[in-house]
């Protein structure tokens, strides 16, 4: 039995709560609820499609027809029969009132994962971190210590550090984690 919008909605404003970026809780909300990307970026954030609607008008105001609900009932059930595909300049602005890349609000498969030289998971996760970026403080720490685990979340090739090789990893993160005085 389908899951009450209503009840998403709710589920998206706790997992913010908890703080969940809009792209972890679409993915969240996309899987669990077999959602399109589209309707789930747009249940991430709580919205209807009327308030996602007002939310455009707001941001580019008189920048063509001002857009309703029926626009994004039309973009959210493409490619569907009667669903509208939203152009490239479309994606772009959804993407950036969504928080979010343009591609992140395309359906289907990833075919990166076929890549011959992809590490797997890990491989978008360390990717997509800052290690070597920001000033040292604690959010650039936490940063470190992803790409560090992104290796233990790929299973490519089966090759998985021992307890011994992954406490050593970590004394050396934790001794450098001192907080000045």
């Amino acid at each position: 039995m389908p899951v009450a919008v209503a009840h998403i909605r709710v589920e998206a404003r706790h997992l913010r709560a908890l703080g969940w970026s809009y792209r972890r809780i679409a993915r969240k909300l996309q899987a669990r609820h077999r959602l399109a990307a589209l309707v789930a970026f747009r249940l991430a954030h709580g919205w209807t499609q009327e308030e996602a609607a007002h939310r455009w008008n707001e941001r580019w105001p008189g920048r063509g027809p001002a857009k309703t609900g029926k626009t994004w009932s039309y973009w959210e059930s493409w490619p569907g029969k009667g669903g509208r595909a939203p152009s490239a300049t479309v994606l772009s602005r959804l993407a950036e009132l969504y928080l979010c890349r343009p591609g992140d609000l395309l359906d289907g498969p990833d075919f990166g994962e076929l890549d011959a030289g992809s590490d797997g998971p890990g491989d978008r996760l360390a990717a997509d971190c800052s290690c070597a970026a920001g000033a040292g403080g604690d959010d650039d720490r936490l940063a470190e210590l992803l790409c560090m685990a992104a290796p233990l979340i790929s299973t490519a090739g089966g090759d998985v550090p021992s307890a011994t090789a992954i406490e050593a990893r970590l004394a050396e993160f934790v001794t450098g984690w001192v907080r000045a005085a």
